[in-house]
Protein backbone atom coordinates (compact mmCIF):
# COMPACT_ATOMS: atom_id res chain seq x y z
CA UNK A 1 0.00 0.00 0.00
CA UNK A 2 2.81 2.41 0.87
CA UNK A 3 4.62 1.67 -2.39
CA UNK A 4 1.43 2.14 -4.43
CA UNK A 5 0.74 5.47 -2.74
CA UNK A 6 4.32 6.63 -3.43
CA UNK A 7 3.87 5.62 -7.06
CA UNK A 8 0.66 7.66 -7.44
CA UNK A 9 1.78 10.80 -5.60
CA UNK A 10 3.60 12.37 -8.60
CA UNK A 11 0.44 12.17 -10.73
CA UNK A 12 -1.78 13.80 -8.09
CA UNK A 13 -2.57 16.79 -10.40
CA UNK A 14 -3.70 14.41 -13.15
CA UNK A 15 -5.85 12.45 -10.73
CA UNK A 16 -7.34 15.71 -9.45
CA UNK A 17 -8.26 16.85 -12.96
CA UNK A 18 -9.92 13.50 -13.63
CA UNK A 19 -11.78 13.60 -10.33
CA UNK A 20 -13.01 17.18 -10.86
CA UNK A 21 -14.17 16.37 -14.40
CA UNK A 22 -15.95 13.24 -13.15
CA UNK A 23 -17.75 15.17 -10.40
CA UNK A 24 -18.77 17.99 -12.75
CA UNK A 25 -20.08 15.52 -15.34
CA UNK A 26 -22.14 13.66 -12.74
CA UNK A 27 -23.55 16.81 -11.12
CA UNK A 28 -25.49 19.12 -13.47
CA UNK A 29 -25.45 21.76 -10.72
CA UNK A 30 -21.70 22.12 -11.31
CA UNK A 31 -21.43 21.26 -15.00
CA UNK A 32 -24.13 23.64 -16.26
CA UNK A 33 -22.86 26.73 -14.42
CA UNK A 34 -20.43 28.94 -16.36
CA UNK A 35 -18.36 29.70 -13.28
CA UNK A 36 -14.61 29.34 -13.71
CA UNK A 37 -14.08 30.20 -10.05
CA UNK A 38 -16.26 27.26 -9.00
CA UNK A 39 -14.33 24.90 -11.27
CA UNK A 40 -11.02 26.19 -9.90
CA UNK A 41 -12.19 25.71 -6.29
CA UNK A 42 -13.40 22.18 -7.08
CA UNK A 43 -10.07 21.28 -8.71
CA UNK A 44 -8.03 22.72 -5.82
CA UNK A 45 -10.11 20.83 -3.25
CA UNK A 46 -9.80 17.57 -5.20
CA UNK A 47 -6.02 17.91 -5.48
CA UNK A 48 -5.59 18.77 -1.79
CA UNK A 49 -7.67 15.79 -0.63
CA UNK A 50 -6.00 13.31 -3.01
CA UNK A 51 -2.56 14.53 -1.97
CA UNK A 52 -3.37 14.12 1.72
CA UNK A 53 -4.87 10.63 1.28
CA UNK A 54 -1.87 9.37 -0.71
CA UNK A 55 0.67 10.91 1.67
CA UNK A 56 -1.03 9.39 4.68
CA UNK A 57 -1.14 5.97 2.98
CA UNK A 58 2.51 6.31 1.98
CA UNK A 59 3.49 7.19 5.55
CA UNK A 60 1.25 4.62 7.19
CA UNK A 61 -0.50 7.41 9.09
CA UNK A 62 -3.73 7.03 11.06
CA UNK A 63 -7.03 8.59 10.02
CA UNK A 64 -6.95 10.48 13.32
CA UNK A 65 -4.06 12.49 11.86
CA UNK A 66 -6.31 13.93 9.13
CA UNK A 67 -6.34 17.71 8.76
CA UNK A 68 -9.06 19.48 6.79
CA UNK A 69 -7.31 21.06 3.75
CA UNK A 70 -7.85 24.80 3.51
CA UNK A 71 -8.72 24.29 -0.19
CA UNK A 72 -11.62 22.08 0.91
CA UNK A 73 -12.81 24.81 3.27
CA UNK A 74 -12.55 27.39 0.46
CA UNK A 75 -14.66 25.11 -1.79
CA UNK A 76 -17.26 24.77 0.98
CA UNK A 77 -17.44 28.51 1.66
CA UNK A 78 -17.76 29.26 -2.04
CA UNK A 79 -20.67 26.81 -2.24
CA UNK A 80 -22.39 28.46 0.73
CA UNK A 81 -22.05 31.88 -0.90
CA UNK A 82 -23.51 30.53 -4.13
CA UNK A 83 -26.50 29.17 -2.25
CA UNK A 84 -25.70 25.50 -2.91
CA UNK A 85 -27.20 23.06 -0.36
CA UNK A 86 -25.14 20.78 1.87
CA UNK A 87 -26.21 17.54 0.07
CA UNK A 88 -24.47 18.81 -3.07
CA UNK A 89 -21.17 19.13 -1.22
CA UNK A 90 -21.48 15.70 0.38
CA UNK A 91 -22.39 14.10 -2.95
CA UNK A 92 -19.28 15.59 -4.52
CA UNK A 93 -17.21 13.82 -1.84
CA UNK A 94 -18.97 10.50 -2.48
CA UNK A 95 -18.28 10.83 -6.20
CA UNK A 96 -14.68 11.82 -5.53
CA UNK A 97 -14.25 8.85 -3.21
CA UNK A 98 -15.60 6.46 -5.85
CA UNK A 99 -13.29 7.92 -8.52
CA UNK A 100 -10.15 7.70 -6.38
CA UNK A 101 -11.02 4.16 -5.28
CA UNK A 102 -11.17 3.00 -8.89
CA UNK A 103 -7.79 4.53 -9.71
CA UNK A 104 -6.31 3.16 -6.49
CA UNK A 105 -7.68 -0.35 -7.08
CA UNK A 106 -6.21 -0.42 -10.59
CA UNK A 107 -2.79 0.62 -9.31
CA UNK A 108 -2.87 -1.79 -6.37
CA UNK A 109 -4.01 -4.67 -8.58
CA UNK A 110 -1.18 -3.98 -10.99
CA UNK A 111 1.39 -4.21 -8.18
CA UNK A 112 0.15 -7.21 -6.14
CA UNK A 113 -0.06 -10.65 -7.74
CA UNK A 114 -1.05 -12.70 -4.71
CA UNK A 115 -4.85 -12.72 -4.42
CA UNK A 116 -4.76 -13.00 -0.64
CA UNK A 117 -2.41 -10.05 -0.29
CA UNK A 118 -4.45 -8.05 -2.80
CA UNK A 119 -7.65 -8.66 -0.86
CA UNK A 120 -5.98 -7.69 2.39
CA UNK A 121 -4.60 -4.50 0.82
CA UNK A 122 -7.98 -3.61 -0.66
CA UNK A 123 -9.74 -4.16 2.66
CA UNK A 124 -7.23 -2.05 4.58
CA UNK A 125 -7.12 0.80 2.08
CA UNK A 126 -10.92 0.77 1.65
CA UNK A 127 -11.39 1.08 5.39
CA UNK A 128 -8.91 3.95 5.47
CA UNK A 129 -10.56 5.86 2.63
CA UNK A 130 -14.07 5.44 4.02
CA UNK A 131 -12.86 6.63 7.43
CA UNK A 132 -11.09 9.59 5.81
CA UNK A 133 -14.19 10.69 3.89
CA UNK A 134 -16.36 10.26 7.01
CA UNK A 135 -13.97 12.39 9.05
CA UNK A 136 -13.66 15.16 6.47
CA UNK A 137 -17.39 15.14 5.74
CA UNK A 138 -18.25 15.45 9.44
CA UNK A 139 -15.94 18.44 9.79
CA UNK A 140 -17.35 20.07 6.65
CA UNK A 141 -20.94 19.55 7.82
CA UNK A 142 -20.13 21.42 11.00
CA UNK A 143 -18.32 24.17 9.10
CA UNK A 144 -21.16 24.41 6.56
CA UNK A 145 -23.63 25.05 9.38
CA UNK A 146 -21.40 27.68 10.96
CA UNK A 147 -20.76 29.46 7.63
CA UNK A 148 -24.42 29.38 6.70
CA UNK A 149 -25.45 30.69 10.12
CA UNK A 150 -22.95 33.54 9.86
CA UNK A 151 -24.35 34.50 6.47
CA UNK A 152 -27.99 34.22 7.54
CA UNK A 153 -27.32 36.54 10.44
CA UNK A 154 -25.55 39.11 8.32
CA UNK A 155 -26.74 41.94 6.17
CA UNK A 156 -24.58 40.40 3.43
CA UNK A 157 -27.02 37.54 3.04
CA UNK A 158 -29.95 39.92 2.72
CA UNK A 159 -28.10 41.90 0.07
CA UNK A 160 -27.07 38.69 -1.70
CA UNK A 161 -30.67 37.41 -1.77
CA UNK A 162 -31.87 40.78 -3.08
CA UNK A 163 -29.25 40.84 -5.83
CA UNK A 164 -30.09 37.27 -6.82
CA UNK A 165 -33.76 38.21 -7.10
CA UNK A 166 -32.94 41.21 -9.29
CA UNK A 167 -30.57 39.48 -11.70
CA UNK A 168 -32.84 36.43 -11.70
CA UNK A 169 -35.63 38.54 -13.16
CA UNK A 170 -37.95 38.36 -10.13
CA UNK A 171 -40.37 41.27 -9.68
CA UNK A 172 -38.88 43.68 -7.13
CA UNK A 173 -39.97 46.83 -5.38
CA UNK A 174 -37.20 49.19 -6.49
CA UNK A 175 -37.48 51.43 -3.45
CA UNK A 176 -37.51 48.56 -0.94
CA UNK A 177 -34.67 46.76 -2.73
CA UNK A 178 -32.60 49.95 -2.70
CA UNK A 179 -33.05 50.18 1.09
CA UNK A 180 -32.05 46.56 1.62
CA UNK A 181 -28.99 46.97 -0.55
CA UNK A 182 -28.01 50.37 0.81
CA UNK A 183 -27.57 51.24 -2.85
CA UNK A 184 -29.88 53.36 -5.02
CA UNK A 185 -31.15 51.38 -8.00
CA UNK A 186 -32.87 54.32 -9.73
CA UNK A 187 -29.75 55.57 -11.52
CA UNK A 188 -27.03 54.40 -13.94
CA UNK A 189 -24.96 51.31 -13.10
CA UNK A 190 -21.64 49.89 -14.22
CA UNK A 191 -21.00 46.30 -13.11
CA UNK A 192 -17.63 44.65 -12.53
CA UNK A 193 -16.50 41.14 -11.62
CA UNK A 194 -13.30 41.20 -9.56
CA UNK A 195 -11.51 37.92 -8.87
CA UNK A 196 -8.14 36.44 -8.01
CA UNK A 197 -6.09 33.95 -10.02
CA UNK A 198 -4.68 32.57 -6.77
CA UNK A 199 -8.09 31.71 -5.22
CA UNK A 200 -7.23 34.06 -2.35
CA UNK A 201 -8.78 37.37 -1.34
CA UNK A 202 -5.46 39.19 -0.97
CA UNK A 203 -5.67 42.50 -2.81
CA UNK A 204 -9.28 42.07 -3.91
CA UNK A 205 -10.82 44.65 -1.59
CA UNK A 206 -8.15 47.18 -2.48
CA UNK A 207 -8.71 46.46 -6.18
CA UNK A 208 -12.46 47.05 -5.80
CA UNK A 209 -11.87 50.38 -4.07
CA UNK A 210 -9.26 51.49 -6.60
CA UNK A 211 -11.43 50.51 -9.58
CA UNK A 212 -14.41 52.38 -8.14
CA UNK A 213 -12.23 55.41 -7.55
CA UNK A 214 -10.96 55.23 -11.13
CA UNK A 215 -14.59 55.42 -12.25
CA UNK A 216 -15.30 58.31 -9.93
CA UNK A 217 -17.84 56.19 -8.01
CA UNK A 218 -18.47 56.32 -4.28
CA UNK A 219 -19.79 53.51 -2.07
CA UNK A 220 -20.12 50.75 -4.68
CA UNK A 221 -22.33 47.75 -4.02
CA UNK A 222 -20.03 44.78 -3.35
CA UNK A 223 -21.32 41.19 -3.22
CA UNK A 224 -19.11 38.17 -2.50
CA UNK A 225 -20.05 35.44 -5.00
CA UNK A 226 -17.15 33.02 -4.59
CA UNK A 227 -14.23 32.18 -2.33
CA UNK A 228 -12.12 34.79 -4.14
CA UNK A 229 -14.60 36.63 -6.34
CA UNK A 230 -16.79 39.71 -5.95
CA UNK A 231 -19.50 41.22 -8.12
CA UNK A 232 -19.50 45.01 -7.92
CA UNK A 233 -21.86 47.76 -9.08
CA UNK A 234 -20.88 51.43 -9.30
CA UNK A 235 -23.82 53.84 -9.48
CA UNK A 236 -24.20 57.43 -10.67
CA UNK A 237 -27.07 59.75 -11.58
CA UNK A 238 -25.32 60.76 -14.79
CA UNK A 239 -24.13 58.34 -17.49
CA UNK A 240 -20.75 57.15 -16.16
CA UNK A 241 -17.53 57.55 -18.13
CA UNK A 242 -15.38 54.41 -18.29
CA UNK A 243 -12.19 56.14 -19.42
CA UNK A 244 -10.77 55.90 -15.91
CA UNK A 245 -10.41 52.14 -16.23
CA UNK A 246 -8.35 52.33 -19.44
CA UNK A 247 -5.09 52.82 -17.57
CA UNK A 248 -6.05 51.07 -14.35
CA UNK A 249 -3.74 48.28 -13.21
CA UNK A 250 -5.07 46.07 -10.40
CA UNK A 251 -2.74 44.34 -7.92
CA UNK A 252 -0.82 41.31 -9.27
CA UNK A 253 -3.07 38.26 -9.69
CA UNK A 254 -6.31 40.27 -9.61
CA UNK A 255 -8.59 40.18 -12.66
CA UNK A 256 -11.27 42.79 -13.38
CA UNK A 257 -14.08 42.32 -15.93
CA UNK A 258 -16.35 45.25 -16.74
CA UNK A 259 -19.81 45.53 -18.33
CA UNK A 260 -21.29 48.53 -20.11
CA UNK A 261 -23.28 51.22 -18.28
CA UNK A 262 -27.04 50.74 -17.99
CA UNK A 263 -29.92 52.60 -16.36
CA UNK A 264 -32.29 51.38 -13.65
CA UNK A 265 -32.97 47.77 -12.66
CA UNK A 266 -32.71 46.60 -16.27
CA UNK A 267 -29.31 48.28 -16.63
CA UNK A 268 -28.20 46.83 -13.28
CA UNK A 269 -28.94 43.32 -14.56
CA UNK A 270 -27.66 43.80 -18.10
CA UNK A 271 -24.34 45.33 -17.03
CA UNK A 272 -23.81 42.44 -14.61
CA UNK A 273 -24.45 39.87 -17.33
CA UNK A 274 -21.98 41.69 -19.56
CA UNK A 275 -19.33 41.68 -16.81
CA UNK A 276 -19.83 37.91 -16.47
CA UNK A 277 -19.34 37.48 -20.20
CA UNK A 278 -16.23 39.67 -20.12
CA UNK A 279 -14.86 37.49 -17.31
CA UNK A 280 -15.60 34.36 -19.37
CA UNK A 281 -13.74 35.68 -22.39
CA UNK A 282 -10.92 36.92 -20.17
CA UNK A 283 -10.51 33.38 -18.82
CA UNK A 284 -10.26 32.03 -22.38
CA UNK A 285 -7.32 34.33 -23.11
CA UNK A 286 -5.03 32.18 -20.93
CA UNK A 287 -1.53 33.61 -20.64
CA UNK A 288 -2.48 36.44 -22.99
CA UNK A 289 -5.23 37.72 -20.69
CA UNK A 290 -5.13 41.33 -19.56
CA UNK A 291 -5.81 42.49 -16.01
CA UNK A 292 -8.92 44.42 -17.13
CA UNK A 293 -11.35 42.98 -19.70
CA UNK A 294 -14.06 45.32 -20.96
CA UNK A 295 -17.23 43.89 -22.48
CA UNK A 296 -17.41 46.86 -24.85
CA UNK A 297 -14.16 45.63 -26.41
CA UNK A 298 -15.02 41.92 -26.63
CA UNK A 299 -18.78 42.02 -27.23
CA UNK A 300 -18.56 40.53 -30.71
CA UNK A 301 -16.14 37.81 -29.57
CA UNK A 302 -18.44 37.01 -26.65
CA UNK A 303 -21.34 36.44 -29.05
CA UNK A 304 -19.25 34.42 -31.49
CA UNK A 305 -17.79 32.25 -28.72
CA UNK A 306 -21.05 31.68 -26.85
CA UNK A 307 -20.91 28.01 -27.90
CA UNK A 308 -17.18 27.31 -27.70
CA UNK A 309 -17.12 23.81 -29.30
CA UNK A 310 -19.08 25.11 -32.28
CA UNK A 311 -16.85 28.18 -32.43
CA UNK A 312 -13.80 25.89 -32.68
CA UNK A 313 -15.40 23.97 -35.53
CA UNK A 314 -16.35 27.23 -37.24
CA UNK A 315 -12.79 28.58 -37.03
CA UNK A 316 -11.33 25.30 -38.27
CA UNK A 317 -13.74 25.17 -41.19
CA UNK A 318 -13.15 28.77 -42.22
CA UNK A 319 -9.39 28.97 -41.74
CA UNK A 320 -8.20 25.48 -42.63
CA UNK A 321 -4.41 25.43 -42.46
CA UNK A 322 -4.41 29.11 -41.53
CA UNK A 323 -5.55 28.03 -38.04
CA UNK A 324 -2.05 26.81 -37.15
CA UNK A 325 -0.65 28.16 -33.89
CA UNK A 326 2.77 29.13 -35.27
CA UNK A 327 3.85 32.77 -35.25
CA UNK A 328 3.88 32.86 -39.07
CA UNK A 329 0.21 31.88 -39.26
CA UNK A 330 -0.61 34.40 -36.54
CA UNK A 331 1.03 37.18 -38.58
CA UNK A 332 -0.89 36.13 -41.68
CA UNK A 333 -4.20 36.13 -39.78
CA UNK A 334 -3.53 39.62 -38.48
CA UNK A 335 -2.74 40.86 -42.00
CA UNK A 336 -5.83 39.27 -43.55
CA UNK A 337 -8.16 40.72 -40.92
CA UNK A 338 -6.61 44.18 -41.35
CA UNK A 339 -7.04 43.76 -45.11
CA UNK A 340 -10.73 42.95 -44.73
CA UNK A 341 -11.34 45.81 -42.29
CA UNK A 342 -9.56 48.29 -44.55
CA UNK A 343 -11.81 47.42 -47.48
CA UNK A 344 -9.03 45.62 -49.35
CA UNK A 345 -6.48 48.46 -49.35
CA UNK A 346 -2.87 47.16 -49.15
CA UNK A 347 -1.70 50.74 -48.56
CA UNK A 348 -3.85 51.23 -45.45
CA UNK A 349 -2.87 47.80 -44.14
CA UNK A 350 0.81 48.59 -44.67
CA UNK A 351 0.43 51.83 -42.74
CA UNK A 352 -1.37 50.11 -39.89
CA UNK A 353 1.09 47.22 -39.58
CA UNK A 354 4.21 49.30 -40.39
CA UNK A 355 5.27 47.10 -43.30
CA UNK A 356 5.73 47.65 -47.04
CA UNK A 357 2.60 47.15 -49.18
CA UNK A 358 4.47 44.50 -51.18
CA UNK A 359 4.83 42.57 -47.94
CA UNK A 360 1.08 42.85 -47.45
CA UNK A 361 0.47 41.47 -50.95
CA UNK A 362 2.84 38.55 -50.32
CA UNK A 363 1.11 37.72 -47.03
CA UNK A 364 -2.33 37.84 -48.63
CA UNK A 365 -1.17 35.47 -51.38
CA UNK A 366 0.29 33.05 -48.84
CA UNK A 367 -2.86 33.21 -46.71
CA UNK A 368 -5.04 32.40 -49.71
CA UNK A 369 -2.85 29.38 -50.43
CA UNK A 370 -3.42 28.13 -46.87
CA UNK A 371 -7.14 28.96 -46.99
CA UNK A 372 -7.57 27.23 -50.34
CA UNK A 373 -9.70 30.10 -51.64
CA UNK A 374 -9.63 33.83 -52.25
CA UNK A 375 -10.14 36.21 -49.35
CA UNK A 376 -13.00 37.92 -51.16
CA UNK A 377 -15.06 34.74 -50.84
CA UNK A 378 -17.34 34.85 -47.75
CA UNK A 379 -15.53 37.84 -46.20
CA UNK A 380 -18.01 38.20 -43.31
CA UNK A 381 -17.54 34.60 -42.14
CA UNK A 382 -13.79 34.81 -42.65
CA UNK A 383 -13.61 38.05 -40.68
CA UNK A 384 -15.59 36.50 -37.81
CA UNK A 385 -13.29 33.45 -37.69
CA UNK A 386 -10.20 35.66 -37.76
CA UNK A 387 -11.60 37.85 -34.98
CA UNK A 388 -12.08 34.77 -32.81
CA UNK A 389 -8.64 33.40 -33.62
CA UNK A 390 -6.83 36.68 -32.98
CA UNK A 391 -8.69 37.51 -29.77
CA UNK A 392 -8.88 34.19 -27.90
CA UNK A 393 -6.27 32.22 -29.86
CA UNK A 394 -5.60 28.82 -28.23
CA UNK A 395 -9.23 28.50 -27.10
CA UNK A 396 -10.37 28.08 -30.72
CA UNK A 397 -7.20 27.25 -32.67
CA UNK A 398 -5.77 23.86 -33.51
CA UNK A 399 -2.50 22.84 -35.05
CA UNK A 400 -3.62 23.64 -38.59
CA UNK A 401 -2.89 20.07 -39.75
CA UNK A 402 -5.32 17.73 -41.49
CA UNK A 403 -7.98 20.41 -41.79
CA UNK A 404 -9.84 20.62 -45.06
CA UNK A 405 -10.47 24.25 -46.00
CA UNK A 406 -14.05 25.37 -46.63
CA UNK A 407 -14.69 25.82 -50.36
Amino acid sequence: MRETAEELLPITPDLARGMAANIAAAMPEFDEIEDEELRAELLASAEANISQVLRMLADGARVDDTAIPHEALAFLRGNVRRGFPLPMLLRSYRLGHAYLWERWSEALGGRVDDSGELMAGQDASSSFMFAYVDRVSAALVEEFGSERERMLRSAEQLRLDTVRAIIGGDPVDTEAASRRLGYELRRYHLAMRVSSRARQVDGLERAIGDAATALGAQEPLVIATGAARFDVWCGSFDPPATDGLEGYEPPPGVIVAVGKPGAGVAGFTRSHDEAKQAARIGALLGDARTAVTSYARIELVSLLANDLPRARNFVAGQLGRLSATEETAERLRETVLAFLVSGGSPTRVAEKLFVHKNTVAERIKKAEELLGREISESPIELGAALTLAITIGPAVLGDGEDRAPRR
